[in-house]
Formats: structure tokens, C-alpha cells, sequence
């Protein structure tokens, strides 16, 4: 495992990485969503189809970091992509090949605080059963999201359908008659409206349009994964994760105000829009587990080419030292990342400033930090880091982050003590375990601790973020000491290489674990995730 580059080295690089960026930008290939053209809504696939898959997520609180060195701001960030994915991922179209395509249209009207959209959607079935029903979710209606949405003239395969409505309205049930067949697909239109939240209380304000900023997370209706459980459409607690999805494409048309600056998953290209005062920017993402959309008045943008990845930061005027900062930290994580459990697929990938009140959150290709963290007072490089780390463990490697979060949390809280390592050395990162090591005792005097391994349901808040993350990671940092660095670091790649846009699942994380080490480690995954020894 090499070293990470000091920052230093880097700024002497600087003028080189501007220069490499436009070489690799010529030679970036299309984006898989334009791969898939909506088919004939007859058609199927072979028997052989693959299935892809889903991830995990978010963000928390931990030491305060010392400050780190900031340079001096680049004058002209390196040019935005064109597509997304890096072109020696370009074949990774194979991931869509069961993978559903969305073709997405929205109208965003900042002085209503709404979204008018209209939408297409390829679905195939990928399981190895017929499906008697299909689900929408409408994540807007949640309580963590704490706005609105309502689909209208909802088409299937051309015919008009009623669905149900389940969950408090998060929910849209279509029953089919007759029941979709394996490999088979089907084809939905629809339009829907949202309404965007202005208050910012709902959810830690992650879906909302607050200060100047338009944050939207799926802002458009999705199909949920389907698992051995059937459907997954169960409401998760607002200090959860709620994505649990198949990786799918997305071709995606915003049309919005001109003076806004557009910050989504995938690539997005600018144009001119057909009335004064709007733009018209194409976005293409996948394979991509969501769509996030991000829209501001007033950001700066600071960025640089990593890794052959066009890393962004995306700040307020007035943070622009802290903006610097976070370009900085994610560089070096994502150097880290790779270097530890393998290759970022895409592009771009963009750290922006957000008026959230969570700390950060993590979208496919895109992370949100609160902005009043740039305001200094630490946090910032830890929740950037942690961020970052969730784009290996969500993005690429998915998981169900409802009931089994454990599996990207605690792994991206143990993956960030790594950043530090990486970074700083040892000493820092073994400090860090301690303090979470203290954690758990401070849980077990006061008879709050739990097993690792719950539903996010079945914690409080303050439970949640010190057992799922902290006490988790305390679980794989077991496992490196029992297994030692070599093996520790080849079951993470090969779990990741694996599982690449797939759901991976404690059963399959442990065979990766057996098929490395020769052993489960039961005793560990008992005392830690199952609490069974405790």
C-alpha cells in the first residue's frame, strides 16, 4: 500500500494535472445510460441476463481532526467531464443490460419551490420469478424528506393504470395481469409534481430549498430492490439510510433558471434553454444506484484531475479556504481508496456545501457536507473523508441500508480511520480506534449497548450513530488483527471487485472473508455484529 502524495507534491503537479485533464478528457468514452435506447416494450431477454445491484450510506460525527495545510486556490479548475464513466470502465455497460433506464425530464421553479417532471421508465425483470406487482416509491412524501409529490397519468406499456397507494403515500402499488415473466420488461410513463420543502427542519434538510440552495435526492419516482423478501418499500427512521436500490441508467433533462450552477450525479452538458433566463443541462448518469441534483446561486468551484477523476468542490464565496480544504481531503481520499479497495469507475465526483443539518450525506458520484462546517470549529475533513469512503460502500457495493446497515456504515466509519492512517500515520489512526473502543465501554456501563447487526429502526438516534458506526467498525478492525494486513486488504478488494454494482449481503461478505482467509471468523462476527457473545 503506498503512501498517499504529500499536498506539497501536488501543487508543484498542478500545472501538469491541468494539462492531463484535457488528454483524458478526449479520450472519455460515452456514458453508459446513452447505451441503452428505450426497446420496444415487448421485448425480453435471454435466461442468461445477470442482475445488478444496489448499495450503501451516510455520514457522523467523530474526534476533531487537527487543521491541515491549505493551498493556495487554483485559478482555473480543470474542465468538467463529458461523460460518466472513466473510459477504461466504459465497459461496464454490461451492468445495464438488466438494469432499468430512466429517461427523465424536470422543470425546477426556484420561486415556487417546486419540480414539474415527466418520466420514462425501461424495467426488466432480473429476478428468477414472474413478479405479480411493481413498486414506485415516492421518497418526497416521507417524513426524512418532508415535501410532496403526485404522479399523474401513469401509463404501462401505453395503458393507463391505477396504482395503489401504500405506506402513507411513499408508496404506489401497480398489480400486473398477467404477472411479468423473468427476463421480461415492461415500459412506465408518467409526469409528477413536487413540492420542495423551504424550511429545512424536515429530514436534517437534505431534500430542501433553503439559503439560495436547492438540494434534491431523488426527486423523481423510483423502483424500489427487490430481494428474497420480496418489494422493499418499508418507511426507514429519519436517522436511517432509505435508499435501497438496483443500479440503473439515467438520462436526465434540468431545466432551470440560467444563473443557477447544476451539481448532479453523472455528467451533465449546458446549453441554452428555449425561454430567456433558462438553461437546459443533459445529464447522463450510471450505472448509478439514485439521481441526485443539487442547484445554488451563488457556488464557486474548485477542482482538480485525480486518479483520472475530475474531483469538484463546490463552496459559498465566503468558504473558499474550507473549499480548498475539502478538494484537498478528497483527493487524498480517494488516492487512499483506491489504493486500498480499488478503482473509482467514474468520472467526476463532487463534494458540495449544502444547508443541510446532518453533517453529510452521501449520493452516487456526489457527497453533501453542512455548510456551517466550513465555517471552521472542525468536523469538516472526517465527514468529507467518511463521504468519500461511502462511494466504494454504496455507490459501487450496494446493500440494503434499511435493515442491514451495518454493512456501508460500519465499513466507511472503519474506511475513513483508514484515510487517517494513510494520511497521518498509524499513531493518529490507532487513537481513533481507542476513542471508539471507549465508546463501546461507556455503552456497555451504561446498558444502551447492542448488537451491531439491527435494522436502523431498531435503534434511537444517538444509539444508532454509536453502535452501528462506531462499535461496527470496531469489527473489522478485529478482523484485521485476526487475519493480519495482507489478507485484511485482499478481502476488501475482492469483496469490492465482487460485488461490484451488485447488493452484497453479510452471507456473501462473510464468504469473501472464507474464501480469502480460509476461516469466517465467526467468533468475531458473533461477538460484534450479532451480539451474540456479548
Amino acid at each position: 500500500m503506498r503512501r498517499i502524495m504529500r499536498r506539497t507534491m501536488r501543487h508543484a503537479m498542478r500545472s501538469c494535472l491541468l494539462v492531463l485533464a484535457l488528454v483524458c478528457l478526449v479520450f472519455l468514452g460515452a456514458c453508459v445510460a446513452s447505451c441503452a435506447p428505450m426497446p420496444d416494450a415487448a421485448a425480453t431477454l435471454s435466461p442468461a441476463s445477470t442482475r445488478s445491484a444496489p448499495v450503501p450510506t451516510r455520514s457522523v460525527s467523530t474526534p476533531t481532526p487537527t487543521p491541515i495545510p491549505v493551498p493556495t486556490p487554483t485559478s482555473t479548475p480543470v474542465p468538467l467531464p463529458e461523460a460518466c464513466l472513466r473510459q477504461k470502465f466504459a465497459g461496464d455497460v454490461g451492468a445495464c443490460r438488466t438494469a432499468s433506464v430512466y429517461y427523465i425530464s424536470l422543470f425546477v421553479d426556484p420561486d415556487s419551490a417546486s419540480v414539474a417532471g415527466q418520466q420514462q421508465v425501461r424495467y426488466i425483470n432480473a429476478e428468477d420469478r414472474a413478479l405479480s406487482d411493481l413498486y414506485l416509491r415516492l421518497f418526497p412524501n416521507t417524513p426524512a424528506y418532508g415535501g410532496t409529490m403526485t404522479v399523474t397519468r401513469l401509463l404501462m406499456n401505453g395503458v393507463p393504470v391505477s396504482p395503489l397507494v401504500e405506506l402513507e403515500g411513499t408508496a404506489l402499488r401497480l398489480p400486473l395481469d398477467p404477472p411479468l415473466e423473468a427476463n421480461h420488461m415492461l415500459a412506465l410513463s408518467m409526469t409528477f409534481a413536487v413540492e420542495v420543502p423551504t424550511t429545512g427542519a424536515a429530514g436534517h434538510g437534505l431534500f430542501s430549498y433553503t439559503g439560495g440552495i436547492m438540494a434534491l435526492p431523488t426527486v423523481y419516482p423510483v423502483i424500489p430492490a427487490y430481494d428474497d423478501g420480496g418489494w422493499n418499500v418499508e418507511i426507514a427512521p429519519i436517522h436511517g439510510d432509505d435508499l435501497y436500490t438496483d443500479v440503473s441508467s439515467y438520462n436526465v433533462q434540468v431545466t432551470a433558471p440560467s444563473n443557477l450552477t447544476l451539481i448532479a450525479s453523472g455528467a451533465c452538458v449546458y446549453s441554452e434553454g428555449g425561454v430567456p433566463e433558462a438553461g437546459v443541462w443533459s445529464c447522463r448518469a450510471g450505472p448509478m444506484r439514485d439521481f441526485a441534483l443539487i442547484l445554488g446561486d451563488r457556488y464557486q468551484r474548485a477542482g482538480r484531475l485525480v486518479e483520472g477523476v475530475v474531483v469538484n468542490s463546490y463552496y459559498y464565496p465566503e468558504y473558499e479556504r474550507a473549499g480548498q480544504q475539502a478538494l484537498e481531503v478528497a483527493a487524498d481520499a480517494l488516492v487512499a481508496f483506491t489504493d486500498l479497495f480499488g478503482e473509482y469507475p467514474y468520472s467526476e465526483l463532487d463534494v458540495v456545501a449544502t444547508p443541510n443539518r446532518l453533517g453529510g450525506m452521501e449520493y452516487p458520484g456526489l457527497v453533501v457536507v453542512e455548510d456551517r462546517l466550513y465555517a471552521g470549529g472542525g468536523g469538516l475533513e472526517w465527514l468529507v473523508a467518511h463521504e468519500v469512503a461511502h462511494q466504494w460502500w454504496f455507490g459501487v457495493v450496494g446493500n440494503d441500508q434499511v435493515d442491514a446497515p451495518w454493512l456501508d456504515e460500519a465499513l466507511t466509519q472503519y474506511s475513513t480511520i483508514l484515510y487517517y492512517e494513510q494520511v497521518y500515520g498509524a499513531d493518529r489512526a490507532g487513537g481513533i480506534v481507542q476513542s471508539f473502543v471507549q465508546t463501546h465501554r461507556d455503552l456497555v456501563r451504561a446498558g444502551r449497548d447492542s448488537p451491531v447487526g439491527l435494522p436502523a429502526a431498531a435503534y434511537s438516534p444517538g444509539v444508532y450513530w454509536d453502535v452501528v458506526y462506531r462499535k461496527g467498525a470496531l469489527y473489522f478492525h478485529s478482523l484485521r488483527e485476526a487475519v493480519g494486513d495482507e489478507a485484511f486488504f485482499d478481502t476488501l478488494q475482492t469483496y469490492y471487485e465482487r460485488h461490484r454494482y451488485q447488493i452484497a449481503t453479510a452471507e456473501s461478505f462473510l464468504e469473501t472473508v472464507e474464501d480469502v482467509t480460509g476461516d469466517r471468523h465467526l467468533d468475531l462476527y458473533g461477538r460484534w455484529i450479532l451480539g451474540v457473545f456479548d
